[in-house]
């Protein structure tokens, strides 16, 4: 589990760039829909491995300058909790569509949230950091976006998407957001952690000078 908990977001990169090859290879065989959904898939992964690896200072950002934490390193969000909402957002939420490619709201609902995390990443962090980029954004604007509006096009363009998709979609997407992300990090936070994030992992906003802002 130490392993793991450690490690989650660099063999996700690993995946990624398994399932990257199997689309370069494959490409013309592998129908478009469910080509999207794996493009998808990978977009998720690289967005963790940007938030938690590299640069991966996404945990001091969250804890330290959102919450304001005296132990941004512990608490809210900790590295065991980063790991299970992270892992079943991933290989849950993201990777189920691949296999049911023909259940569109299933595939919208991922779609949206990496539209979501615009607004997240790209609205409301920077304007409180006073940043420009903070971690995941990169993956959020070339990877997300494109991949979201192409899938969006595809669908569309080829009556794939009933009134149903869109509302079933969006109710899960929103009811997914809520669990995983709102609610996930409260039931999972503990001040009594063994568990810590890295110097690497906190960045600037782990720093005393910061935290006496």
């Amino acid at each position: 589990m130490d392993f793991l908990r450690k490690y989650w977001q660099d063999l996700g990169l690993i995946v990624a760039v398994g399932v990257g090859i199997y689309l370069l290879n494959g490409w013309g065989t592998i129908p478009t829909t469910e080509g999207l959904l794996w493009l998808s898939f990978i977009a998720i992964l690289v967005h963790q491995f940007e938030e938690y690896r590299w640069p991966g200072y996404f945990p001091g950002l969250f804890n330290g300058l959102i919450f304001k934490s005296d132990h941004p390193e512990l608490y809210p969000l900790n590295p065991q909790s980063a790991m299970i909402i992270n892992l079943v957002i991933a290989y849950v939420f993201y990777l189920v569509p691949v296999f049911f490619p023909s259940v569109v709201w299933l595939g919208l609902a991922p779609v949206f949230m990496g539209f979501f995390q615009f607004i997240w990443h790209g609205i409301f962090a920077n304007r409180l950091a006073k940043t420009i980029y903070n971690p995941g954004l990169f993956a959020v604007v070339f990877l997300h976006i494109p991949i979201g509006v192409w899938y969006i096009q595809h669908i569309v363009t080829n009556n794939m998407a009933t009134a149903v998709d869109w509302i079933v979609g969006t109710l899960y997407f929103i009811v997914a957001v809520y669990i995983l992300i709102v609610k996930g990090n409260m039931w999972l936070k503990n001040e009594n952690t063994r568990h810590a994030f890295s110097p690497q992992q906190l960045g600037m906003f782990g720093r005393t000078s910061f935290l006496k802002k």
